[in-house]
């Protein structure tokens, strides 16, 4: 069963249609309005609220804000066979990263393996909805991004440089969803900390501090502080890596340059992001990568399990599960989040959600 907490419980079709209508409603085109919302949607289904309906009030406000550009054109800067550089017109995330993921499949189509790096974007949301265009090519798909925020401190450091910098791997399965891993480099994405600020949820201790460096369970006190990085100094490494692999191909922007999604609607966010999507064939006969996954999957299912353990999921299985159940039951939306919804709806005369 969906548990519904504190909140209602929507039909994700008719909550893709309310999420298209509010971004045609703030000048996207109907294809593009109907990417971001599906987008938003799908992080929803696969239990990722972080990323979900949680971000349309800001995405709509940086879009009636000029902030971004809701008729973004992008285009290919400079490329190779296998590689292509992409500006994005300072377009939304998910438009184009889509399209810079276009541009690698029909590079890797060729047969070889194809990276496009992307400068002058936005904020895209989940990652793993990227690295699954490639899955479902049946090639391998990688995703990185650079986040909209500065909310990490260098290792020993007291000032935020970095973001959790999240990316996903997804690699497909025959017959089964794909295995994808999809990751930030933080202990959990800030977008997390926003839903549990909205809700009044306290958060794990390890999860953030204030602005002293005490760690808090106070969702609205770790938003004024940092996130804490994943196992430590290495999280710290990792963030760093992911950050300059999104930047320094593209131009995009890193450190001080990167301005706050939530605050500056003056200047364009220019975010990176690294976009990769690797042909099985050019490295392996298909069915024998296929039966190779299998036995993979197999082996590690079978493992003797700990105490109080019924099944050892695969990375992303529990979400591709999750996604089924929501499909056929409905999406749970915090009452927070429901709250600002039905606001925007109102404000932008979008017809409400029932």
């Amino acid at each position: 069963m969906v548990d519904a907490g504190d909140g209602p419980i929507l039909d994700s079709v008719r909550l893709t249609g309310f999420c298209r209508a509010v971004f045609e409603r703030v000048g996207m085109p109907e294809a593009e309005a109907a990417l971001c919302a599906e987008s938003l949607v799908e992080a929803d289904l696969r239990g990722v609220a972080s990323h979900g309906v949680v971000r349309l009030p800001i995405y709509a406000e940086r879009l009636e804000r000029g902030a971004n550009n809701p008729r973004a054109v992008p285009r290919v800067l400079r490329e190779t066979r296998g590689t292509a550089v992409v500006d994005g017109d300072n377009g939304m995330g998910q438009v184009v990263g889509a399209w810079a993921m276009e541009v690698a499949l029909r590079k890797a189509r060729e047969g070889e393996p194809a990276w496009v790096s992307v400068r002058n974007s936005n904020h895209f949301g989940a990652a793993a909805w990227f690295a699954e265009y490639a899955t479902r090519a049946e090639m391998i798909g990688i995703a990185i991004t650079i986040g909209g925020i500065n909310h990490m401190v260098p290792w020993g450091g007291a000032e935020a440089l970095l973001g959790n910098n999240p990316f996903a791997i997804g690699m497909p399965m025959r017959g089964a969803p794909p295995m994808m891993l999809d990751m930030a480099c933080s202990v959990a994405a800030r977008g997390k900390i926003i839903v549990a600020a909205k809700e009044g949820t306290p958060i794990p201790p390890d999860w953030a501090v204030d602005r002293d460096g005490v760690p808090t369970t106070d969702a609205a006190r770790a938003l004024e502080g940092f996130v804490s990085p994943l196992g430590g100094p290495k999280g710290y490494a990792l963030t760093l890596t992911m950050g300059l692999l999104s930047t320094m191909l593209s131009g995009a922007a890193f450190g001080r340059e990167v301005t706050h999604m939530y605050e500056d609607f003056a200047r364009p966010q220019n975010v990176g992001h690294l976009f990769a999507v690797l042909p099985v064939t050019a490295f392996e006969d298909l069915d024998t990568y296929y039966a190779r996954m299998e036995t993979a999957a197999a082996e590690l299912r079978g493992a003797r399990k700990a105490p109080g353990v019924a099944r050892i999921h695969l990375p992303g299985e529990r979400e591709a599960l999750l996604r089924q159940a929501r499909l056929a039951e409905g999406v749970p939306v915090a009452a927070a989040v429901m709250e600002e919804l039905v606001a925007l709806g109102l404000r932008l005369g979008v017809p409400p959600l029932k």
